[in-house]
Formats: structure tokens, C-alpha cells, sequence
């Protein structure tokens, strides 16, 4: 049986002078250690330390840890002061710490991470919300830089660390940096977010360890933006933290069931079999109380759906168990909805969650009965199209905790150009990041396969199509860290390219410098005469350089792009091969993505790994057909009616971007649409009244699309190129394409009957 245990350590009184009092941590210490040990909650045997000295506190860890199972949960929280030495090393103050000896008066970082790794658990949540200073003599000169570098202390397998900070800068508590404040502003966020529910993003009944920092974080910025958490993970699957104790069936759902029209209450039956699907315990729960409404409908058709619903859904049925799983908790832990809560759970989306959640062999759920059915809806949102290219604009970028999104789609078109800063269509954004499943990828296992410091480098790359599936571990020169060299990848239009990581500054303009001598480049389009040009991010803030050359040995010349990016000591050869793109448009793509002067490597803390997907993700992509895939999409964050939000990139001949937000029912996608739309001032495509046109395909409506205006960005505010917003309601599936700007190469839709063109061909 696993078990969830919890350490909370709070210290908040010193007897060094050199360290403040606080207020916070034990007003923290209190609010958190409630909640883990509510058993409608956290269900965590919670054990609480307030203002203990060092050896006590040492003593208490290394207990934690050293009795544990591997499916067991174990999360440890500290609140208080953080201390960073002279030499980088990190300490936990306590009560009798001293600041110019922390080495042996402190909790060290190293004696947590030692004693983390040697717990036999393989769920493993740190939580730090401390206020860091230097601790070293005044006057003295700290070898480190001014940041703490927590995460990098407690990095480990199966390990998730949050932190408050990552600065020598004090943790907000309240609006004063000490002092006066009943509890922190970053524990203040966790805590509500567990009590009220606020952090189960998806709506599922499970709040998971991702969901929790994406509310925290967002909440935290919006209050204190000097204040920034930060999460490290490095476990597979999805951990539940905790229960939404205050789930409800959504209010559109209660609507529907309260309709006096039957084709809403058969929808609304059928979203509630979805919410069984994908919820937690406490969801199941409820959906059988709303299911059970329906037992007694004025439709026979509805009554007889709904009492054979229940009966292959019986009360207590037991559920396949979580394929990496912790199973189920002790008796502790138990919720009074039914169901124990597991330390870990997989992602319960559409196949996977039909696996661990659906009822014997010979217990399958009927269908609602049909009352009045349209045209049967085709399997894949897209078939095969006509043409065999695609390219890439971007894709549907979710953040912050409300709706709060605008399309701002300022960037070159092909995939090679793809900066997560100005990555495309960001649409009416929420709050609901879905947790993401970690995919391993398939290098082989020779001396091309990627290394730590490749995969690094990889994750760095903001451009969509190159992944471990096309690219090679290259030795390393002295002073490049990393080497990876990249195929041509079809299906996202990417460029066959090269990638360094270097050790230093000097080494990376070395190289620059010295290949753009051999090459015999010059300023790209675009740019003033000269050797290069800027390349900025997306506030305009100058990052790197470019220049632009011809590769004299491929036949016919190869149109070549050379990009640094100083923060992230990376560079870029791009190389537009005639025979991969055509020698006109070769040319025409490499000049086109120069001229757009961005970034081309995402900043440190914002890496993606591009092999890595949510099952959710891999369902949206099975119903989108064989041309939207991993090898040319990418995971995005979901909003808070989405199930999945994919990124797409592809050739020219179609709109430059392609993204796709999956839901889990039809009005939650419409919901989306609508918001859209309206948020952005949707029109009907072919010029007649009204905000939007009816999707028709095979003479029978499928559902809706409208065109937008995109808003431009800091680098070209004057682009306003269109995006075509469409929804399907069988597949519940919302798309985007936005054109390219008008100095896109031949043959790419750059206005909106362009888009409009290509889409009734292909998909109307």
C-alpha cells in the first residue's frame, strides 16, 4: 500500500542578528500542513517542525526519507531564510544558524539532495518558499553569481522541486520584504489553491503537482512580477498532489440536463460520460448523481441510455490500475467520495483513460439513443490533402489565469523561424496547463545518438521539425559544449541545420567570426550593408547577430543563414538546400526568415523538449490524420476548456501556421470559439454580414469558421496578416491558420481569400 507523508518546516526566529524574524513561516507552516492532512484534500500524514535547531531539524529529513517505500509519496517544505555562501553553496537556516558558518550550523542543500537520493521513493516533491541572502563576511567578494540555483542543488530521477525564488533577493511576504505579513505571497497561492480547489486547472478532480505550480506561478507573477517561481521535474507520468474537494458538474452541463429539449439532455449525457472518463474519484462520483437525474426522463430513449449507463457503471466498480502508478493509499488518505487517493496517476485522457477506466470486457457503455442524427463525421479532421506541404506560423499559446490572450503572430513562416516568443495565434488564453508525460524519444544507441548536453542543446531549439528523430550527436570541437547536426524534415518545412552550444562568449563569436570569414557572408536582406545584422527577442531586445552567405560546394549554391543567440551561447547554421525546397523558394525562405530578425533559440528557462507529448496530445493528433504528427508538431499548454493544444509546422503552399486545441465536449469547443472570435473581431471570411461562416463539408454542416486580424508584435507591429479560426463540433476540435506576411516566398497564402481558398479546397 502506498503511502503520502509530508515534512513542514517552518523557522522563523534566529539568534544570529544578521537574520530577520519573519512572520510568514509560521502562519505557512499552519495553512500548509492543514491542507496536506485534510483527508478530503491531501490525505498526507503531515509532520510539522516550527523553529527547531539544525541538528534537530537534520535528524527529522534524514528520518523522512530512510523509511520509505518506492510507490510512496513524499513531500518536504521549508519555509524560512536560505543561505548562499561565498562559494555557491546553499544552506536552510534554522534557529541557531549562524551566517558566517553555516556549514555547521545549517541544513545544507547537500544533505537534502544526499538524503533524497537515497530514499527508496520514486515520488519526490521539495518545496522551498525561503528568502535568500549571501551568507558571507560584509566587504567579501562571492564567487558565485547572484543567483541561488536551488533547482540545481536538488536535481534528481523522480524528483519535482518547487521554489519561491531562485534569487539573493527576499520572497515576498505580503507587500514588505519581512516582517509584517501574516504569511508569504508564494504559500499564501499554494494554499488556496489546494483549499479551494482553484488549482485543478482541467477541471478533473485531481489537482497534480503541474497544475499546482502554473497556479502558483501565474498567481505569484500577477502579484509580485519581480517574483518568480520556478519548477524542476524529472519524473514520468503525472503526480496528484490532491483533490478538488469542490468539484461541481459544470454550470453548462447542469443547463443542459435541466433543458427541456432532448437533443441537450443526450449531449449532456454524453459529456458526462466524458467526465467519468477523464476524473478523478470525486468526478465519478458526481456524474453518477447527475446521470441518475436522467433515470426518470420524459424521453424514453434518454431514461433507457441513462439506466444502462449506470448499470455498466456500478457504484465502487473497480478501476484497471494506473500503469506506473503508485495504487492505493492508506487508509489515511482515504476521500469520502469512494476513492483513495493514489500518489501517482497517469494521463486519464480519451485511449489511455478508456484503458484504466472502462468496465470489464462485456461491459461496454451503450451510446445515447439516437433521436435525430446529422451526416456521420469522418474519422480525422483532415484527410489527406492535395497537396503534400505544409508550412509553419506557429501555434495556440496559453498562459496567465485568465482570458487574457490576443493573437500577435509576428514571425517568418517556416518552421526554422518558429520563436516560442512569437509563436503564433495566442488565443484567448486560461489557466489550465495540462501535466505533461514524458517521451523518451529513439536515438539509437551508437555514437550518433544524442548525449545529456545534446538533448540540452535540442530543447533550446525554438524552430518546430528537428527532434531525436532527425538529429545526430556531432564530437564536440574544444570550447563547444554541444554539436548536434539536424536532417531536412519534410513535414515541418525545417532546414537542414547545425547546432552549437559553447562554453563561453568569446568562443561563440570566435566561431561566428570565423565562419562567416570562410563563407564570405554578408548583411542578409533587409539589413544595412555590412558583415550581419541584429537578431532580437521578442521585446526588441538585441540577442545575437545574423549574416547571410551561399555554400559554394552544393550544386546548385546553397542559401545559407548563420544565427547566434548570446544569452543561451548557441548558434545556428541554417542551410535552404534547392533540392529539399526548389532553388527559387531555397532562396526566397532563407531571405524571408532573415529578414524577420528573430530569435531562434528559446531562453534557458523556458526549454521544451520537442519529444515530448500528453496523451491527450497524442489523441488530438490521431483525429487530426497522418499529416499533423511528432514529427512536425509540438505540445503546447492547454486553457481551461481544452483537453490538448498542439503547435504545428509545415512548407510552403499552406497558411504558415497550423495549431489545434482539442476539448472534451462540443460546447466547451464552441465556448472557445466564441471567445475567439469575439475577443478579436471574428468576420465572416467571404465578405458577408455577420461574424462568422457555416463549415459545410459533403453538403451537411460540420460546424463554424471566422477570420481575424492579427495584431502584430514589437518587431512588426504594422503585420496585421490574417488567421482563419475554425470549430468542429463532431471532433471538438477548434483549428487556426494564419497566413504569411506579405514578403513570404511564391505560392504562400499571405491574404485572407488566400486562406480562405485553401481552406475550402482542402478541408470545406
Amino acid at each position: 500500500m502506498a503511502g503520502r507523508f509530508a515534512l513542514v518546516v517552518a523557522t522563523y526566529t534566529f539568534s544570529d542578528p544578521g537574520l530577520r524574524q519573519l512572520t510568514a513561516p509560521a502562519h505557512d507552516a499552519e495553512a500548509l500542513a492543514e491542507v496536506l492532512a485534510d483527508p478530503a484534500i491531501g490525505g498526507f500524514e503531515v509532520t510539522t517542525l516550527i523553529n527547531e535547531p539544525h541538528h534537530v531539524v537534520g535528524s527529522a529529513v534524514g528520518d523522512f526519507f530512510s523509511d520509505r517505500r518506492r510507490d510512496d509519496l513524499t513531500l518536504l517544505y521549508f519555509s524560512g531564510h536560505g543561505l548562499k555562501d561565498d562559494a555557491g553553496k546553499l544552506y536552510l537556516a534554522m534557529t541557531d544558524t549562524r551566517t558566517l558558518n553555516p556549514l555547521f550550523t545549517s541544513v545544507a542543500a547537500d544533505q537534502i539532495d544526499y538524503a533524497m537520493t537515497g530514499c527508496h521513493s520514486n515520488h519526490q516533491i521539495l518545496i522551498l518558499d525561503c528568502c535568500y541572502s549571501g551568507a558571507f563576511p560584509v566587504g567579501a567578494i562571492a564567487k558565485a553569481d547572484d543567483q541561488v540555483h536551488a533547482l540545481e542543488s536538488f536535481s534528481g530521477r523522480g524528483r519535482t522541486v518547487l521554489t519561491a525564488s531562485d534569487a539573493t533577493q527576499y520572497a515576498f511576504e505580503g507587500d514588505v520584504p519581512h516582517g509584517q505579513a501574516s504569511q508569504s505571497v508564494f504559500t499564501r497561492h499554494l494554499v488556496a489553491g489546494l483549499r479551494d480547489g482553484g488549482a485543478d486547472l482541467d477541471q478533473d478532480g485531481d489537482i497534480t503537482v503541474d497544475e499546482l505550480y502554473s497556479y502558483v506561478h501565474d498567481h505569484v507573477v500577477a502579484e509580485r512580477p519581480r517574483q518568480r517561481p520556478k519548477k524542476q521535474d524529472n519524473v514520468e507520468g503525472r503526480t496528484v498532489l490532491a483533490r478538488n474537494r469542490n468539484w461541481q458538474v459544470p454550470q453548462h452541463i447542469r443547463s443542459a440536463l435541466d433543458s427541456p429539449a432532448v437533443r441537450d439532455r443526450r449531449n449532456a449525457l454524453e459529456d458526462l460520460d466524458q467526465l467519468y472518463r477523464t476524473g478523478g474519484a470525486i468526478v465519478r462520483t458526481r456524474v453518477r448523481a447527475a446521470v441518475t437525474q436522467l433515470v426518470n426522463d420524459d424521453s424514453r430513449a434518454i431514461a433507457a441510455a441513462a439506466a444502462d449507463w449506470l448499470d455498466t457503471h456500478p457504484t465502487g466498480m473497480a478501476m484497471a490500475p494506473a500503469v506506473g502508478g503508485a495504487g492505493p493509499a492508506p487508509k489515511s488518505d482515504s476521500h469520502p467520495d469512494g476513492e483513495t487517493l493514489p500518489a501517482t496517476a497517469p494521463e486519464r485522457t480519451n485511449d489511455a483513460a478508456q484503458q484504466q477506466e472502462s468496465p470489464t470486457e462485456n461491459q461496454t457503455p451503450p451510446p445515447p439513443a439516437p433521436e435525430q442524427e446529422g451526416a456521420t463525421e469522418p474519422a480525422a479532421l483532415f484527410g489527406e490533402p492535395e497537396s503534400p506541404l505544409r508550412p509553419e506560423r506557429g501555434g495556440v499559446e496559453r498562459f496567465g489565469g485568465r482570458l487574457k490572450g490576443k493573437l500577435r503572430e509576428r514571425k517568418w513562416a517556416i518552421s526554422v523561424a518558429a520563436s516560442a516568443a512569437t509563436i503564433a495565434c495566442v488565443i484567448a488564453a486560461g489557466g489550465w496547463y495540462l501535466a505533461p508525460h514524458s517521451v523518451a524519444g529513439h536515438a539509437t544507441a551508437n555514437n550518433s545518438a544524442l548525449r545529456g548536453p545534446d538533448i540540452d542543446l535540442v530543447k533550446l531549439v525554438a524552430a518546430k521539425g528537428y527532434s531525436r528523430s532527425n538529429c545526430v550527436h556531432w564530437d564536440p570541437a574544444p570550447g563547444e559544449v554541444a554539436h548536434i547536426g539536424c536532417d531536412f524534415n519534410k513535414a515541418a518545412g525545417a532546414a537542414f541545420a547545425h547546432f552549437y552550444r559553447f562554453a563561453n562568449l568569446d568562443k561563440l563569436t570566435g566561431f561566428y567570426q570565423s565562419t562567416a570569414r570562410n563563407l564570405h557572408s554578408g548583411s542578409c536582406p533587409g539589413d544595412p550593408p555590412g558583415l550581419d545584422g541584429p537578431v532580437f527577442d521578442n521585446l526588441r531586445k538585441a540577442v545575437g547577430r545574423k549574416t547571410c552567405s551561399l555554400d559554394p560546394t552544393g550544386y546548385p549554391a546553397v542559401p545559407v543563414l548563420i544565427v547566434t543567440d548570446e544569452p543561451d551561447l548557441a548558434l545556428v547554421q541554417y542551410f535552404f538546400d534547392p533540392k529539399d525546397f526548389s532553388s527559387p523558394v531555397a532562396e526566397q525562405l532563407r531571405n524571408y526568415a532573415a529578414a524577420q530578425g528573430y530569435r531562434q533559440f528559446l531562453p534557458a528557462d523556458e526549454a521544451k523538449d520537442p519529444d515530448q507529448f500528453t496523451s491527450a496530445d497524442d489523441d488530438l493528433l490521431k483525429r487530426l490524420g497522418s499529416d499533423f504528427t511528432h514529427a512536425n508538431c509540438r505540445h503546447e499548454h492547454a486553457g481551461p476548456l481544452q483537453t490538448a493544444v498542439v503547435s504545428c509546422g509545415s512548407p510552403v503552399n499552406y497558411p504558415a501556421s497550423s495549431s489545434f486545441a482539442g476539448h472534451p465536449t462540443t460546447a466547451a469547443a464552441n465556448a472557445d470559439y466564441q471567445s475567439d472570435i469575439g475577443m478579436f473581431g471574428g468576420h465572416a471570411c467571404d465578405g458577408r454580414p455577420g461574424p462568422d461562416n457555416v463549415w459545410i463539408r459533403d453538403n451537411q454542416p460540420i460546424g463554424r469558421f471566422s477570420c481575424v486580424p492579427t495584431p502584430g508584435d514589437a518587431l512588426h507591429p504594422d503585420d496585421h496578416s490574417p488567421c482563419l479560426i475554425s470549430v468542429h463540433d463532431g471532433l471538438h476540435i477548434l483549428s487556426v491558420f494564419c497566413a504569411w506576411s506579405r514578403e513570404a516566398p511564391q505560392g504562400a497564402p499571405t491574404t485572407e481569400s488566400d486562406l480562405l481558398a485553401w481552406f475550402q479546397k482542402g478541408y470545406g
